[in-house]
Parts: structure tokens; sequence; C-alpha cells
């Protein structure tokens, strides 16, 4: 009997860490060739990914590197080590032939499914995979068989007779057959009134359950991905920071130039909106990030963090409780999958949510109040759609990560100030899940697609694909 999966703070929200620029894009696929990997018998001589022309990969495979994503976790490579620009030249050093096809004979939904053959001098495995954003995948039948295969607890298979283990794929190991402390934002306030609980407390507690690990650890886990995260911003400063698409990097020339004009004031904003810019600038240049919960939302909740922490005079200690505390929000909307098949609500969207409660967590330790923070940041961008252009996630995605700050801190102040939700954390929850689910039917409808990009010129894509194989 199959465990139940519960989202972990560390394993889902602001995980995983990575090369940018994606997690569903990137860290899916890798996660998929790594379990092909590991379950073929033998050296892996050829990879062939089958891909819908109506899908999500259809605008985004290479200009989000899917493709390398496929190709270095069936090499074996390491997502945050290895360079991932050089993974074509690996996989022809090691013999490796790849194929990568779109084609109306794979079903649209999910967004990012992919039929996948791999092929070693003994045996080939045939598999239907998904990426389901933030890094999650399924894989949904192997060998023409029905499954459901993860990769979040280590298993054994039966395949061609024999049996292989598939690994786990995600860094921390879960407790089979765990379950959290409470599993509702309703259940979250009441476990930590009656325990005498602050929020960044209760969420060591939720993350303890599923995980077994030691407060000590997670407190210096969260730390970890804090500074992690801090060193990304500081490195999409530098000079000499490139990506492809259709954007160059900005930050330190839009730094440099504020500082000799008098602008509008943002409040934390005008730091934290540079911070935001300069992480995600520093993502789509291959730099290792914390998605959080996405690669393409990776700047808000750091950058906010930051900033509210110098205007407020808070130290570091503070900062990694209101990255826990941001962390514990996001365990709520695991139903999305933090994807943007559901719109960019299910990533910007959830990322302002969980900046605008770790703010409201410099104010108050009231986890009625910090949870209302985190509903108004999800009721303001509920319905945003994800529409990146040409398949990149720079235009408008920099945007949305540098205004989100100054929303965040809104939403921070005024759910202290207590201005009315009317619903709670886990009703806005399925209501995004609703609005997602009909933004991206609307736009299958309109478009003959997923619904998940917005697609400029598609001959771009067909042309880059046309051209490396």
């Amino acid at each position: 009997m199959k465990s139940i999966h519960y989202a972990s703070i560390f394993n889902d929200v602001l995980a995983p860490v990575t090369q940018g620029p994606s997690s569903s894009n990137t860290v899916g696929p890798f996660r998929i060739g790594t379990i092909a990997r590991a379950i073929l018998k033998g050296e892996p001589r050829k990879i062939k990914v089958k891909m819908s022309v109506n899908g999500g990969y259809f605008a985004t495979f290479y200009n989000m590197e899917s493709d390398k994503g496929f190709l270095s976790g069936i090499l074996g490579r390491d997502l945050i080590k290895d360079d991932l620009d050089s993974v074509y030249e690996d996989a022809k050093k090691a013999g490796l032939e790849y194929e990568f096809k779109f084609t109306e004979d794979v079903p649209a939904l999910p967004s990012e499914l992919a039929v996948v053959t791999v092929y070693s001098d003994f045996e080939e495995i045939n598999m239907r995979a998904a990426s389901l954003g933030g890094g999650e995948i399924l894989i949904s039948e192997l060998e023409g068989k029905p499954c459901e295969i993860n990769g979040i607890f280590e298993e054994d298979i039966t395949i061609h007779g024999e049996t292989r283990t598939v690994p786990s794929v995600y860094p921390l190991k879960a407790l089979p057959d765990a379950e959290p402390v409470f599993s509702t934002s309703k259940e979250m306030i009441r476990y930590a009134k009656e325990n005498g609980r602050e929020l960044w407390e209760t969420a060591i507690d939720y993350e303890k359950s599923l995980t077994g690990l030691s407060s000590e650890e997670i407190m210096r886990i969260a730390k970890e991905r804090l500074d992690l995260s801090y060193a990304a911003i500081e490195s999409g400063f530098r000079p000499g920071v490139e990506f492809e698409g259709i954007t160059v990097a900005k930050a330190p020339e839009i730094r440099e130039k504020a500082k000799d004009m008098t602008l509008i004031p943002t409040g934390i904003g005008d730091e934290g909106g540079l911070d935001a810019l300069a992480m995600v600038e520093y993502s789509n240049a291959h730099g290792i990030i914390v998605c959080m919960p996405t690669g393409g939302a990776s700047g808000v909740i750091p950058a906010s963090i930051r900033a509210g922490a110098e205007a407020m005079g808070k130290d570091k200690e503070d900062q990694v409780r209101a990255l826990l505390t941001a962390g514990l929000m996001g365990v709520f909307f695991y139903p999305t999958h933090y994807h943007g098949a559901l719109g960019c609500q299910a990533e910007i969207g959830i990322a302002v949510s969980q900046a605008s409660a770790a703010l409201a967590s410099y104010i108050t330790k009231d986890p009625e109040a910090i949870e209302r923070a985190a509903v108004l940041g999800i009721q303001y961008l509920l319905g945003q759609v994800c529409d990146p252009v040409e398949g990149y996630p720079q235009v408008p995605c920099f945007i949305r990560n540098i205004a989100s700050v100054s929303v965040a801190a809104n939403c921070a102040n005024y759910g202290v100030l207590g201005i009315d939700t009317a619903v709670s954390l886990d009703e806005m929850v399925g209501a995004v899940v609703r609005v997602g689910e009909a933004l991206r039917a609307r736009r299958i409808n309109d478009l003959g697609t997923c619904g998940c990009c917005f697609r400029a010129n598609p001959e771009s894509t067909i042309g880059k694909a046309e051209k490396e194989n």
C-alpha cells in the first residue's frame, strides 16, 4: 500500500535547490531522467521523448531548459554541481543519442506530459511521465502498465521479470506512513494556540512529523536555504550575468541608475524589488537558487524577508524564523502543485502569500493575523495567468517578482491591522485550484494549447527543435 504524500517544507515548498530557471521545466525532467537511468539495465545509449504539440512543453521545452534536464538526469549528472550548458557535449562524449519530438499523438494534459523511451545494450524501457510542478513528478505508466512512481519514497518495482529499485529523488528522506500534526490552516491555528507555539515553531513541529528531523536540523536547513538565496541575490548584482532570451540582465545597471534619480518611494519595495530582480536574473543564468515555491517566483520571499529585516532591524534568527513561517504557509497550497498550468497565481501568487506571512511575523506572534496576511496575498493575485513571452521565464516574470515585494508588505501590514478577508487560507487554496482549472480550460478552448504559456511566435521553438536534432 502506497504512503500518502504530505507536502514537506524542505522537499516541496522551499525547494528544490537547483540551477535555474525552472522547477517544473528543469528539475521535473531531470528527476524523470534520473529514475529512468536507475531502473534501466545497463548504461543508457539513447533517450527518446515525445510530447504534445498542444501541451505546456511545446512553448517552453528548450527555452526553459527541459531538454537539458532530461539529458542531465539520464546521464546521471548532478543538477547543482554540473554545468547545465555542457550537457549536449557530455551526451556526445558518452555516446548517448537523443530525440525530442512534438506530436498530436500525446495528450495535452497533464500539461507537461512526456512519453519517454530509454535504451541500453540490453533492453528498452517505456514510460509515461509528467512534471506536475515545483519539481514534482509522476510516472503513471511503465511498460504499458499503470503505476504511481513519484520518486518521493525509495521503492522496489518489478520490470522485465526483475526487481529493481526506484530511488528517492528528493533531498530529505520522508518517513513512510508519517502523518503531519495538522493538515489545514484552521488546524494549524488551533495547534499553535493550544500548544503556545509561534508559527515558526509550529513549522518545526510540522516538518518534524514528516521527516523525523530534530529542531536543530530544521533550523540549520532553513538557515542554509536562506543564505543560499541571499548569495544568489548578491551574485545577481555582479557584472557578467548573462542568459539566453528576449531580455538582458539589468539589476546592476538599475541599482546604479537608481542612486542618481529621485524615484517614487515604495518602502521595502525599493531595495526588495531590486533584490528580487537580481535573484531571478541569476536564476535565468543557471545560477544555484532555492525555488520558493518555483524558480519563476524565487525572488519574492527572500527579497521580502531581507528588505523587511533591514527596515525593521530584525536579526538573522528572526529572518530564518520568517522563512519557516513562509514555508509553513506554502504547504497548504500543495493541491496546486505550484504549477503555472493553473496560472501565475499558483507561482507568484503563492509566493506573495508566503512572503506576506513572513513579513507579518516580524510584526506579530498572532497566528490568525499572520494567516490573514497570507490570505490577503493570494486574494490580490487570484486569477493571474501565466503568460511568458516566447517560452522564456523573463517577461512578465521579472516585473512580477519585483512588484510583489511591495504587495507582500501591504498584505502583511493590513493583515496585522485586521482588514477582513472573509475566507480562510484553506478556502483560498480551493479557489486557486478552481480558478486555475477554469483558466486552463478557457485557454485550451481559445488557443488550442494547455494554457500555461503565451506563445508569441511558435516557429521559434519549432525551429530550435529541428536545428538541434
